[in-house]
Order: C-alpha cells, then structure tokens, then sequence
C-alpha cells in the first residue's frame, strides 16, 4: 500500500486553498497546519474541528493550508527555507521520517500529558518515534481486506474456508492453482512500490541490523533474507505470479482484480465500491476476509501522522491541536465520513467497526454499504494487532528505492538474487553510513498469540 493510497482512501481531491473562517488575524495567537488532499470534501469537518479549537483557545486563530499529495515536499522544503513553515503538518508515513532527518519536527513527549500519548495504538505509534522522541502524533489509517473473486475461486479448486491467512501457504499453492484456472491466484507489488522489504518484516526478518556501535548497517547478506525473498523469485518466473507485478506497483491489484485476471488481492475496503461500479459481476463474486499476512500474523497499516514543526514558535498550543485534531471523537467522526481506521483504541470500540447485523442485501446501495461494513470489520479486527511495517527512517525511500531498482533486474532480467542482495547490502551501507539511526527505527514485531493458518477461520462474509 503506497502512501498515496491513504489519501485516496479518503476519496481526496487536494488543493492548496487558506479556508475563509481560517484565515489568519493580526491581533491575538495564531498558528497554522497543513494537511494533505483533504480539501474540499472534508472542509466543514476540518472547519468544524478548527472551530472547536478556537473556542477552546480564546483570542487563537487557526490557519488551514491543505496540499496536494504530490506537492508537500516542495511546498514544505520551500516554506522552511524562508522561515514559514506551518505549526502543525501533516505527513504520511513514508514522507515523514525524511523531514525527522532534516530536523523539521519537535519532540512532542514533554509537549502533551501522558495519558494522551497512551489513547494511540501501539502499532501506528511507534511509526512516530525516533530515537527515543515522539515527533507525530498517527491520525487516521489504513489497512487491508482480502477480496477473493469466489467464481475464479472456485474455477482452480478453492473454496473462501480454503484461503490460507499467511504468504507463504499461498505461495506453495500458487502453481497448481494456475493450472486449473488458468489464471494467477494473487498479485502483490514486488518490484515497483515493492511490499518485498515490509513483508521481510512482516516475517520477523529484518533487512537492518545493529552494526558497530549500535548503528544501522545492512542485513541483507542474511542467509534468511534470501530464504524468504527466493520463492517470490521463483513464484514469479514459473508465471505463477502476473508480470505486472514487477512494474505496476499497488496500482495493478485493483486493475486485475476488476478485470477478472487474478482471484485474490489484499486491497482497503473503499475499492469494493468502484468494483460494484466497474465489474459489478465480479462484485457479486466477490468475498471479503482478513488480510493475508507474514509469518507474525500481523497486518501492515499505513498511517498519516500530525507532528509539530521545529519552527514553530507555539509548541504547546501546535501540540493541542494536533492531538485535537486526533483525539478519539474527531477520529471516529472522520471514519463515519470515509472508509479509513481509527489510530486510538477507544474509537474501535464503536460500533461503526462492527459486523453488519442482519442478512446481506440482495443488490443495489444497501448491499455495497453492507460488504464495505463487512471490510471495514475485518480490518479493524486486525488493527489491534497490526503493525506501521515502514521503518521510521529519514533514508528508507531511498534504501527501498535501491532495492526495487536491482530487484526487478532479478525478476525481468534474471539477475542472480543472492548477487543481487550483495550489491544492495553494499550500496544501503554507504547510504546508511552518514546517518544516525539505529534499530528503534526499525519495526520489530513479535507473533501474535495463537496464530493459526486460515483455512481454521471462519470466513468474515457470512
């Protein structure tokens, strides 16, 4: 899942656009924040939210900026540069340690009370927390659902019960069920926005280790890195996995998915509504589940942070608002608007993250809002669990980026992989050499309790 994907989750148009009512005032405090693609459809939200603040802060004024996706990097870099960066910024995950290692951000621990740091899910925390500092706040997440195609499904031989709930397992029956349908059993991106090195992760196979010390080096020479890389390999050569999987990134899964060229896809519970749209024979096909995950049984979330600049000259009240802005009721607010995930504990406690009472509807709205729902469940049923698999590293685009770079000479060219893993242990040490991170940046999970594999489950969609 790209981080961009986050923001379409929330069916995001962006602009950069100061809301009136918002706007900043000569007399009293004023603070600023930015946000990404959220405007114009979530303005009277934010503008409710902003409003409430306001009130709370007599003689504060509150000025919204919202940006483009594409456009937060340079907008920021540029604002910093003149000595105008905003109060309170909203990054996604993948964005975010880039500016940690610029020293944009500001420890928000002696910033707010404990017990509001303690209403976060560990998981989706711990994305903002580097080298001991909590630098964001997570806001509002993402995870993912299995979408099975029940009739191609069944065409190669499986039933819903039979969906195994780790990578592995489906890899092992990925050939033969090529054969019967005739067509792939899954997709995932392997060499472009590649899910290779969280699925490491995801395996409690770490890509990073402690070097001299303590400081991040390379582990990709680990014999079990190429342990558990090596069958992708050989999945995709053997045309068990789709060729667009090397280069089409996280956008493919949902194309094939509609297209009927693939049985199974973990994807977020907003795009059964443009399969009901675009294929809606397949969406009468279509089976919801919990997501298929690593070895620790742990899904993987995307999560967008709040975090205050280091240029701020209102910590404090930045600090307010950011966890305003994040606090349980205007999260649960905003998951009633969008199909997105709460990142603190007490809004999962709603019943907007419950399964859907009663029998599914035979067509038409109410049976898309039902199967949504239904997704909805089963992702928020994992979230407890899951974890922010994005190491919390200002150089990690870049170390990903040098991975997919050689990777998929791997799979389109036939590059050898254990060469390969060696010339990228190289190049990830030289980048790694001038940087001071160490393994708190790195996301080490342990399994969850009683994992077991999915065909022991009950299917999610009744």
């Amino acid at each position: 899942m790209t981080a961009a994907s986050i923001a379409a989750a929330v069916a995001a148009v962006g602009i950069t656009l100061p809301l009136s009512g918002c706007a900043a005032v000569k007399s009293g405090r004023t603070i600023s924040v930015w946000t990404l693609a959220l405007s114009p459809f979530f303005d009277d939200y934010i503008i409710g939210l902003l409003r409430e603040f306001e009130a709370a802060h007599p003689g504060v004024r509150v000025e919204w900026v919202d940006v483009p996706y594409e456009a937060i990097d340079r907008k920021l870099m540029a604002a910093a540069a003149a000595g105008r960066g905003p109060d309170v910024i909203n990054l996604a995950d993948r964005t975010f340690a880039r500016f940690v290692g610029m020293g944009a951000l500001t420890d928000l621990t002696p910033l707010l009370p404990a017990q509001t740091l303690a209403e976060y899910l560990p998981g989706a925390a711990r994305i903002g927390i580097i080298g001991g500092k909590r630098l964001a706040l997570p806001w509002y997440l993402t995870t993912q659902a299995v979408l099975a195609n029940g009739d191609l499904l069944r065409r190669g031989g499986l039933e819903p019960a039979d969906i195994p709930a780790r990578w592995p397992e489906m890899l092992a029956i990925a050939g033969e069920f090529k054969r019967k349908a005739g067509k792939p059993l899954f997709t995932l991106p392997l060499g472009f926005e590649s899910d290779v090195p969280m699925m490491l992760l995801s395996d409690g196979i770490s890509p990073l280790k402690a070097g001299p010390g303590g400081k991040l080096v390379s582990n990709l020479t680990d014999e079990r890195v190429f342990t558990a890389i090596d069958p992708w390999v050989t999945a995709f050569r053997a045309g068990h996995v789709p060729r667009e999987s090397a280069t089409g990134g996280s956008s493919h899964l949902n194309k094939l998915f509609v297209e009927g060229d693939v049985a199974i896809i973990n994807s977020g519970p907003n795009f059964l509504k443009r399969i009901a749209k675009d294929a809606p024979v397949i969406f009468r096909s279509t089976i919801v589940r919990p997501a298929i995950t690593g070895l620790l049984g742990r899904a993987h979330i995307a999560v967008m942070t709040l975090g205050v600049t280091s240029q701020s000259r209102q910590p404090e009240l930045a600090a307010a608002l950011a966890a305003h802005l994040t606090n349980p009721q205007a999260q649960l607010d905003l998951c009633r608007r969008a199909v997105v995930l709460p990142s603190t504990a007490s809004s999962l406690r709603d019943e907007l993250f419950g399964m859907p009472i009663g029998d599914e509807p035979a067509d038409g709205e109410k049976q898309i809002e039902y199967r949504v729902a239904t997704a909805r469940a089963a992702c928020a049923k994992q979230l407890v669990d899951a974890v922010a698999f994005t190491p919390a590293m200002e150089c990690w685009p870049d170390l990903r980026r040098n991975f997919e770079d050689s990777f998929k000479r791997v799979l389109l060219d036939g590059a050898d992989l254990r060469a390969m893993l060696a010339d990228v242990d190289v190049q990830w040490n030289a980048t790694l050499a001038d940087r001071p991170a160490d393994m708190s940046a790195v996301p080490i999970a342990s399994p969850v309790a009683g994992f077991e594999p999915a065909a022991a489950d009950p299917a999610v969609r009744p």
